[in-house]
């Protein structure tokens, strides 16, 4: 570990416990109503904003109760694009730059890349170990590109002229084959980059962190780099979370939990899964903002339209925390089951929902009988039920 490091160490060491940061931003070119949004990052559970701050002329601190370091994630309401911020106990930290808003591709994206930093002793270094992996990372994509360039052009011909065949044709060639191949590669070469970079801070909250933000959603696949951490850093707030997906608590066998809910007129609503009406229930956890849980759709309508006449029903509740995007959403996904939004996350704790989409498959007598399956597993699952 570097003297940087070991240095900010043992300032986080010496702060009290529940010390308060402090946290100030002097950010140009906004809209006087524009909306800022500052979340935990590194964090696959569903958790309400710190903060949505309308008015950027409001130049008051936001406090920040902290008892170790925390990863904050800052962005802008209606825009992709976001700033990390690596915070400590006792930091009084101010966040200034320019914020440029664009269009692109029909989305409007937020660049945070003009800002400056001043009181997070860690910040400097994180922002280094997150670039040198990215620059990993783009490496590789170079290196593919640059061997297949002749692929590339023809899938992109291709595309324009919406020929799907000529890209299948193409896969089956040997260079085809090849190309391939070498995707496939490069898919063990970045898991074996990230691995060494989780190492390489094993024995702090670094170690856990980076996991959490690189690797995103974890399973027990990665039971091996968490086993090697440190205590202390399996102690932290991030080493405590990725034991959490590394080693889950099963709902399986469990009798599935009512909850308090809220439905698409704003009224309370409980429900109870005692008893189902058919066969099979699917809960599917989800947000308009999930990108994986916008693909997931798709699937879940398929199975729908299959097996509802059977016996099958499906009930959505959403982690969203604007009910009027979450309304917005339902409109554009047009989804034939219920949904629901969990306003006061009573839901997600009682079913133990660390990340999203999260599904759990309720038999008629109110068992859970499988959790945290999609795609084709859950396809196929579903299937099997019905046979």
């Amino acid at each position: 570990m570097n003297k940087t490091f070991l240095l900010a160490l043992v300032l986080t060491a010496s702060a009290q416990a529940q010390n308060n940061s402090s946290l100030s931003f002097d950010l140009k070119g906004l809209a006087p109503t524009d909306t800022l949004i500052l979340q935990w990052g590194a964090n696959n559970k569903s958790m309400n904003p710190l903060i949505g701050k309308k008015g950027i002329s409001d130049q008051s601190p936001f406090v920040i109760p902290l008892d170790e370091p925390r990863l904050l994630v800052l962005s802008l309401k209606g825009c992709q694009g976001n700033y990390e911020l690596l915070i400590s106990p006792g930091e009084d930290v101010v966040l200034n730059g320019r914020v440029k808003k664009e269009n692109e591709e029909k989305n409007l994206t937020a660049s945070f890349r003009r800002m400056h930093v001043k009181g997070a002793n860690m910040q400097e270094e994180y922002q280094g170990i997150i670039q040198a992996y990215q620059q990993h990372q783009d490496s590789i994509d170079i290196s593919v590109f640059n061997e297949y360039k002749d692929v590339y052009r023809l899938i992109e011909k291709a595309k324009a002229n919406n020929d799907e065949q000529a890209i299948a044709d193409m896969y089956q060639t040997l260079h085809g084959q090849s190309y391939i191949d070498r995707v496939v590669q490069t898919f063990q070469e970045r898991k074996d980059y990230l691995v060494q970079t989780v190492e390489r801070y094993g024995d702090t909250f670094l170690g856990p962190l980076l996991l959490l933000r690189l690797a995103g959603p974890l399973n027990k696949e990665w039971r091996p780099q968490y086993d090697k951490m440190s205590s202390s850093a399996q102690q932290s707030y991030y080493g405590k979370a990725v034991h959490d997906e590394v080693y889950p608590q099963t709902m399986i066998e469990e009798k599935a939990s009512s909850v308090s809910v809220t439905d698409t007129l704003g009224n309370e609503a409980i429900l109870c899964f005692n008893k189902i009406k058919g066969k099979y229930l699917i809960l599917d956890f989800w947000a308009s903002w999930c990108e994986p849980c916008r693909k997931e759709i798709p699937n879940l309508k398929r199975i729908y339209e299959r097996f509802h006449n059977k016996g099958l029903d499906i009930v959505g509740i959403s982690a969203d925390h604007d009910e009027e995007i979450w309304l917005d959403a339902l409109r554009e996904v047009k989804e034939p089951w219920s949904n629901y939004l969990d306003v006061n996350r009573q839901a997600i704790t009682e079913y133990k929902v660390m990340y999203i989409p999260s599904t759990f498959v309720i038999d008629q007598n109110g068992i859970i009988i499988a959790e945290k399956l999609r795609g084709k597993e859950l396809s196929d699952f579903i299937e099997n039920l019905f046979k």
